[in-house]
């Protein structure tokens, strides 16, 4: 094999791991994004006591299944009346044209 075949051979998997499964930030995009209706109606309601808020993501593993992501992710929340909550949940998520989105 060539030298000059080498080196872009080495450098493949490393490229195409940096496209693909959605990062904690692109889930906890997608989560925010999706609670928006739900916080504009509790919020008319209960004012900002009422909105659910997105404190953290963390991914504990995604599998591609048909042009989707099925993840699997715990997610810190803080909720009106109960407070702040860590719980681990199952999500699907794809990638649109206006980025990563839940799927239901």
């Amino acid at each position: 094999m060539k030298k000059t075949y080498l080196i872009p051979c080495l450098l493949m998997p490393l490229l195409l791991t940096a496209c693909g499964e959605p990062s904690e930030a692109d889930i906890k995009g997608a989560l925010q994004n999706s609670l928006q209706q739900a916080n504009s109606v509790s919020t008319m309601v209960l004012g900002d006591q009422g909105k659910i808020e997105i404190l953290a993501v963390h991914k504990l593993g995604c599998d591609e299944q048909a042009g989707s992501w099925h993840c699997t992710v715990e997610v810190e929340s803080k909720l009106p009346v109960i407070g702040a909550q860590r719980k681990t949940h199952q999500l699907k998520v794809a990638k649109s044209e206006q980025g990563w989105v839940l799927v239901q």
